[in-house]
C-alpha cells in the first residue's frame, strides 16, 4: 500500500526548495529518469535495499553514481530518502511532486473510463471539451473497464461525470421499483 501522505509532504518540501532554487523543471525531469534507475528487480535498487552493503557504502555509490547527471538538490533528496528508508515510496513522491508542478502551471489531471478503447479523435473532442468546460489545461489520460458496459465516466479532481450505461441502467431501475402499481 502507498503512503500517500508522507509521499506528499516529502515531495512538497523538495518542491518549496526546487521552486526557491528556480530548478523545478529540471528537477521534475531528473527524478522522472531516477524512477527507471530505482525501479524493483533493477541493479541499483536491488544493492540500495540490500542489508549486506552499509549506509555509508551506499551513500556515496549514490553521490557517485549521480554527481553531475542529476542537480545537486536532487542528489540530496535521495540522499535523505536513502537515510529515512523512504525510497520504495520513491515512485508516489514523484507523482506527487509532478502533480504540485503541474497545479503550479494550472494544469488539471483528468481521467476517463471507458469500456472499449476510445479512438484518438474521441479522446482529443474530449480533451479540447473538457479544456473548454473547465478553463483550465487538462491533462486527460484514458482507462478501459468493461463494467461500465458502455458511455464514459470522467473524474477531474474531485468532480466525477459519470455517463456510463452501467449508472443509468441503475437509475432507471431505482426509478422503477420506487413506482408503484
Amino acid at each position: 500500500m502507498r503512503d500517500v501522505a508522507v509521499a506528499g509532504r516529502y515531495a512538497r518540501a523538495l518542491f518549496i526548495v526546487t521552486e526557491k532554487r528556480t530548478e523545478t523543471a529540471r528537477a521534475l525531469e531528473d527524478l522522472k529518469n531516477l524512477v527507471r534507475v530505482l525501479e524493483p528487480g533493477s541493479r541499483v535498487s536491488g544493492f540500495l535495499a540490500s542489508p549486506e552493503a552499509r549506509l555509508a557504502e551506499k551513500r556515496q555509490v549514490l553521490k557517485k553514481a549521480l554527481d553531475g547527471r542529476a542537480l545537486p538538490v536532487v542528489v540530496l533528496f535521495l540522499d535523505l530518502l536513502l537515510r529515512k528508508h523512504r525510497l520504495a515510496g520513491f515512485p508516489t513522491i514523484v507523482e506527487e511532486f509532478e502533480s504540485l508542478v503541474e497545479k503550479a502551471l494550472g494544469v488539471q489531471r483528468a481521467q476517463v473510463v471507458s469500456a472499449v478503447p476510445l479512438h484518438p479523435d474521441e479522446v482529443s473532442r474530449l480533451h479540447q471539451s473538457l479544456e473548454q468546460h473547465t478553463r483550465a489545461h487538462i491533462r486527460l489520460t484514458t482507462a478501459v473497464d468493461p463494467s461500465i458496459l458502455g458511455g464514459a465516466l470522467v473524474r477531474i479532481g474531485d468532480t466525477v461525470i459519470d455517463r456510463s450505461v452501467r449508472t443509468l441502467l441503475e437509475s432507471i431501475e431505482k426509478q422503477l421499483n420506487e413506482v408503484s402499481v
